[in-house]
Order: structure tokens, then C-alpha cells, then sequence
């Protein structure tokens, strides 16, 4: 009877969390679910298979016992031996799917002591550790640990599920400086890399976003697979409202506006073309407005784009004016490999609504049975033969349509691509009409995705928040010294 009783407490909790208004509302439900489900205990159980426990502990003992005597050298000695993002495991998923709020205190003590250990690194006289010395540790310490990035698919109108995301992380500070986009991601990752943390949050609600989408007189895209003259008019719509969310900035401004990272995602129309990451440091003087439009070119719906920069007498000019644009997506729509190599990124974040992936990518977060993870390994089989066979085609069969050849090096690279991240956020209610992706969102189904986003990410709060911690605590203080990351 008590267990009976405390199931349907428990599912009573789940239902008032999914209609949670707010955070803190959903933190506190959580943590009543949490106490009412047995689960503060799990989190105080230091011991798990999932992780090492052991190691975690001793690290944590002689980061305190250091901190307690001051005995900064040793101190500095023992975190030049390495700090590790996922120290004993500590960052798996699985680690936080157990409980609804946070993981095992182990972890969370463990990561508030590394994070005061820098601090104390960083403050301490410079008679005890020189300047010299200081810089030579938090340049190293930040290079070797990494960073983490925020990751916008595609997705046609379930884009608005991105603003949701942005707006949670960006609520409890924790947006990472560097954001990418792809298709209607770039659309959000422009916004939020484009304007100031002092208007960002309304730039993101929905009476600012919905407006914009009235004054725009509905985006309306149009299928153009035999070349009818409509989509240049869709297009003068979706660039009629990007001038009222993004600035007329290129990639270098806009970094220099807010000292976020933008990068966006082109694919180029001709198959021999590698797609494109453009940002600051591929094409500083690209203006974003035109990025975004080449991202957003869906194939046979909107035309190709041809890129626009602003040149040495500050006039606007073509990029590339050979090149064709079109949907970063197709090639690219996570595009982790690159911003490895460009910002040292080594943790990923995703916001995932693009349907196509979707549709081929189950949830790695998901709580599994037999039977899904059978269908789960069919399903990659057929992907990954699927691509492969796509992959020899291209390679051996020559065919000779133009169309038909860019659809199967698309379709190739579609199929080719990784959906997943180290935290995935996922749409989880998919809309069921193919057509509701190319048509303007009612209020009502605006204010229901952006409600969406940041209801999922407030699952992974507290996983991005220990997992990110260190990273920002380091970036934070070389930013603070001035010191290049």
C-alpha cells in the first residue's frame, strides 16, 4: 500500500513538472519527487558502478586538505597533474537520468572544490606564486580542459524550439560563448550572437519573436523543384525578417558586440563545393544576415544564395560570387569536428529538432528496454547501409542529371552525419504534418515550442551546469587577467 501510494505521488509530481511555469516551480517539484521517490538517498550513496567513485573521493580529500593548510604550490603541483572533464566517469549521462534534479553530491562537491581550488589559485599573493607562473597554468589548464559549445540544428518552424533552450541556458548563465547554426538554427544562434546580454532575454520571448513573424506577412515558402519565379518572393519575406532579429553585422562585429562565437553552416550547391563554417575566424567580414540566408536555402524550396561580405571601403559586396550557397544541415548540422579545431571544443551541447534526424536518430538519453534497442540497432544497420550504398554510387555511377546528383550527394550527406552530442536536448513532441514545417507558426504553436525548449532544458540543467563548470571557471579568469583563451 505505502509503495502504491508513493508511485502515484511520484506520477502525480511528473504531471505538475510538465506544467511547471518556471524554473524554480520545476526545481522545486523536482526535488520533492526526488525526496518522495527515495532518490536524496542515491545521491548521498557515494557509491555507483556507473562512475569511480574511489578516485573522486581521494581527489576531493587532498584538494580540501591543501585548501585547508594553504599550501598553494602543492596545490598548484597536484592540478598540474590534469584536470579532467569527465574525471572517474563523472560526466556520463547516466549519472543524471536517476534522479529529476542533479546527480550524486560526490560529483557536485567535487566540481564546487576544483572551481574554489582556481580561485584560490588565482587570488593568491604573487609573492607565493608569481604572475609568470599563474598565467603559464590557467593558459595551459584552460587549453588541455577545453570548452564546451551549444549546438542549433535545423528544423523549418520547430527552429522556435532553439529560442526556448537559448533562453533557459542564458536564464541561469550558463549559454556558452560559442553557439552554432544550422538552417533555422542559424536563425537563433544570429540572435543570440548578435545582441548584447542587456537585450538578449527579449529578443528571445514570444510577443518580440511572434511580432517579428506578423511584420514579415508570413514566410511562405514555395516547392521550386522545376524553377518557378515564386521563392524569390519567399525569400524577400525571410530576409525581410531577418532585418527586423539580426543586425547588419559581419561575423567579426558581431563577436566583437557581444564576445560570443557565432558559426553558421552553408552547404555549397554544386556537389564538388565542401560545405562551409563561417565565422570569425573563416570569414570575419561575411555579414550574417546573408549566412543565415544561405543556411535557411532549403533545396528546391528557397533559391541558392550567394554570399555577401562587407569589403575594405566598408561597401557591401558579393563573397565568393562564383559560389552558390544553400542548407548548412545537409552537409553539416552539428558541426563538431570544426569547432574542435577552431575553439579547442571538446563537450558538446545539442538542441535537436530537425526532422530528418529525428527520424533516423533515437534519443541516447532515453531509458531503453530490450525491444527498443533492438529496433534501435536495426534502425542504425539501415542507416549506415543506406549511406554507404549512397557512398559507392556517387563514387562509381555517373549520372548524368544535375538534380538528380545533388539530391543523392545530399541525401549521402543527410544519412553520413552524427545527430548526437555529450547532452542532447531533444524535441520530444513532433509534429505529424509535413506541411506545418513550411508554414508560420500560430501563436499558440510558437509559444508551445519555445515553451518546449526550455522545459527540456531544464533536464539538463544540472548536468550542464557540473559539466561546464570548470571550463567557465577557467575562461572566467583569463578573461578577467586579460590573458589570451
Amino acid at each position: 500500500m505505502i509503495k502504491l501510494m508513493q508511485r502515484n505521488q511520484g506520477k502525480r509530481l511528473l504531471k505538475e513538472m510538465e506544467q511547471a511555469e518556471s524554473y524554480e516551480e520545476w526545481v522545486e517539484l523536482a526535488g520533492a519527487y526526488d525526496h518522495e521517490m527515495g532518490l536524496d538517498e542515491w545521491k548521498q550513496d557515494d557509491a555507483c558502478e556507473s562512475y569511480d567513485y574511489r578516485a573522486i573521493r581521494q581527489r576531493l580529500d587532498q584538494l580540501r586538505d591543501l585548501r585547508f593548510r594553504r599550501d598553494y604550490p602543492q596545490l598548484l603541483f597536484i592540478l598540474n597533474e590534469g584536470i579532467h572533464g569527465n574525471l572517474g566517469g563523472m560526466g556520463k549521462p547516466a549519472l543524471y537520468s536517476k534522479a529529476k534534479l542533479g546527480t550524486k553530491n560526490l560529483i557536485t562537491r567535487y566540481i564546487d572544490e576544483l572551481c574554489g581550488a582556481l580561485h584560490d589559485l588565482n587570488e593568491v599573493d604573487e609573492k607565493i606564486i608569481s604572475l609568470e607562473e599563474k598565467q603559464d597554468f590557467f593558459q595551459r589548464a584552460s587549453h588541455c580542459y577545453g570548452r564546451s559549445a551549444l549546438m542549433l540544428s535545423g528544423g523549418a518552424v520547430l527552429g522556435f524550439f532553439h529560442a526556448g533552450v537559448l533562453k533557459a541556458l542564458f536564464d541561469r548563465g550558463l549559454l556558452p560563448e560559442i553557439i552554432s547554426g544550422s538552417s533555422a538554427g542559424s536563425i537563433l544562434a544570429a540572435t543570440a550572437c548578435t545582441h548584447a546580454d542587456d537585450e538578449l532575454k527579449e529578443r528571445l520571448n514570444l510577443d518580440n519573436l511572434h511580432h517579428e513573424v506578423d511584420e514579415a506577412e508570413q514566410i511562405r515558402p514555395v516547392l521550386s523543384l522545376l524553377g518557378n519565379g515564386r521563392p524569390n518572393m519567399d525569400a524577400d519575406n525571410l530576409r525581410d525578417y531577418l532585418q527586423h532579429i539580426v543586425p547588419d553585422l559581419t561575423f567579426q562585429e558581431a563577436f566583437e558586440r557581444t564576445g560570443r562565437k557565432l558559426n553558421i553552416t552553408v552547404t555549397g550547391l554544386s556537389p564538388r563545393q565542401a560545405p562551409r563554417l563561417l565565422n570569425a575566424i573563416t570569414a570575419p567580414n561575411v555579414l550574417v544576415r546573408s549566412a543565415v540566408m544561405a543556411s535557411c536555402a532549403i533545396y528546391g524550396i528557397y533559391p541558392p544564395v550567394t554570399l555577401m561580405c562587407r569589403n575594405a571601403s566598408g561597401e557591401t559586396a558579393p563573397y565568393l560570387p562564383d559560389e552558390k550557397w544553400i542548407d548548412g544541415s545537409f552537409a553539416d548540422d552539428l558541426p563538431a569536428k570544426r569547432l574542435a579545431r577552431l575553439y579547442g571544443v571538446n563537450h558538446f551541447i545539442s538542441s535537436m529538432t530537425n526532422p530528418a534526424a529525428l527520424a533516423i536518430t533515437p534519443d541516447p538519453d532515453r531509458p531503453s528496454n530490450p525491444v527498443r534497442s533492438v529496433l534501435n540497432f536495426q534502425g542504425r544497420l539501415l542507416k549506415l547501409g543506406t549511406a554507404e550504398t549512397l557512398r559507392f554510387s556517387r563514387q562509381h555511377v555517373r549520372i548524368k542529371s544535375p538534380m538528380l546528383s545533388l539530391v543523392q550527394h545530399l541525401t549521402y550527406g543527410i544519412l553520413a552525419q552524427e545527430y548526437t552530442a555529450d547532452i542532447n536536448i531533444f524535441l520530444r513532441n513532433r509534429w505529424d504534418h509535413p506541411l506545418r514545417l513550411l508554414a508560420p507558426p500560430s501563436r499558440e504553436a510558437m509559444h508551445r515550442l519555445i515553451y518546449e525548449g526550455e522545459r527540456s532544458t531544464w533536464d539538463r540543467i544540472e548536468m550542464v551546469r557540473n559539466c561546464t563548470a570548470v571550463s567557465r571557471t577557467l575562461d572566467g579568469i583569463l578573461h578577467q587577467r586579460g590573458w589570451e583563451v
